[in-house]
């Protein structure tokens, strides 16, 4: 849920070693020109379509480039303006209107049917999950970076307790609707589902005030966080004992290269993470024991699930 501290998009330092001033010539040669030109492209059009040839020539060119300059692989030094850039996540999108892009996540999952089979899926996963370590309806859950807020919305619909978190105030505005929709549904619990607006990392110190939970979890959202490491600790402190740290659907190492397009252009985290470093750092903040539940043997090409049982 980040940002990170590097220079503007156009901002160009010199190249200071062999390798930098070699990606440095690439990026500027006739070679790329096709991804440099789709790059200031996307530069001015977040949403500009592009195949996935054309996203990687546009990523390689752009990571040739902050290579050359030092900027890649990214650094995140100064967590507020990490933080500030994450708050105004819908804003950072070039060429679209900040109302637009908040009333399309509004309607999240509910895109097309390609992103929805994507979404319905991973939410099936989740609910799996939850209960093959003996998570059911009624139990108390903690969403970290919740985003737009909608498996919040469907885990209150089926039973369960939700407070889910996020740093972006838009986004809680986006729950508080979610939360008026389960009383148009005739659902009046007000414990069932809350909105509460924290960065992941400090979650335990904004919710002083709830009891602790059956779970924590965070779904396809850890890698935003400024420090995941962090963030673990967070989530085991908020857990009753015996509760769960469940990570959801979590990209690979490879994603640092994949997504790194996106992060610069939005100013935001985008880094994939290690099965073996999460384990380690679940391990170390106390968790008794840790469970990968996909993909048995190997991470690196494939989203990770996995858990941690205080």
């Amino acid at each position: 849920m980040t940002s990170p501290s590097v220079a503007p998009l156009n901002s160009v330092p010199r190249p200071r070693t062999a390798s930098q001033r070699l990606a440095g010539a690439l990026a500027n040669s006739f070679l790329l020109s096709h991804g440099r030109n789709l790059m200031r492209r996307n530069e001015a059009n977040y949403f500009l379509p592009l195949s996935k040839w054309e996203k990687l020539s546009a990523g390689i060119y752009l990571i040739l480039r902050d290579y050359s300059t030092g900027l890649f692989p990214p650094t995140f030094a100064d967590q507020q303006a990490a933080y500030e850039a994450e708050m105004n996540f819908y804003s950072s999108m070039t060429g679209l209107d900040r109302a637009e892009v908040i009333k399309g996540h509004i309607v999240k999952p509910f895109w097309d049917a390609r992103h929805f089979g994507t979404y319905s899926r991973s939410f099936t996963k989740l609910v799996q999950v939850f209960e093959s370590v003996g998570l059911k309806p009624g139990n108390r859950l903690l969403e970290l970076g919740c985003g737009s807020g909608w498996v919040a919305e469907f885990l209150a619909i089926m039973g369960y307790r939700v407070v889910a978190t996020s740093i972006g105030p838009d986004e809680i505005e986006i729950g508080h609707l979610r939360v008026k929709a389960l009383k148009a549904r005739g659902i009046d619990d007000d414990k069932r589902l809350i909105f509460r607006r924290s960065p992941m990392e400090s979650v335990d110190e904004v919710l002083k005030d709830q009891e602790p939970f059956d779970c924590v979890f965070v779904s396809e959202a850890l890698h935003h966080a400024y420090d995941w490491k962090k963030t673990i600790h967070t989530a085991y402190r908020c857990l009753k004992p015996g509760g769960w740290f469940i990570l959801a659907d979590e990209p690979n190492l490879i994603h640092t290269f994949v997504s790194y397009r996106i992060g610069r252009m939005t100013n935001t985290h985008e880094i994939g993470l290690s099965r073996k470093e999460m384990n380690a750092e679940m391990l170390k903040a106390g968790f008794r024991t840790t469970k990968v539940f996909s993909p048995r043997f190997d991470n690196r090409m494939s989203h990770l699930w996995m858990g941690g049982q205080r």
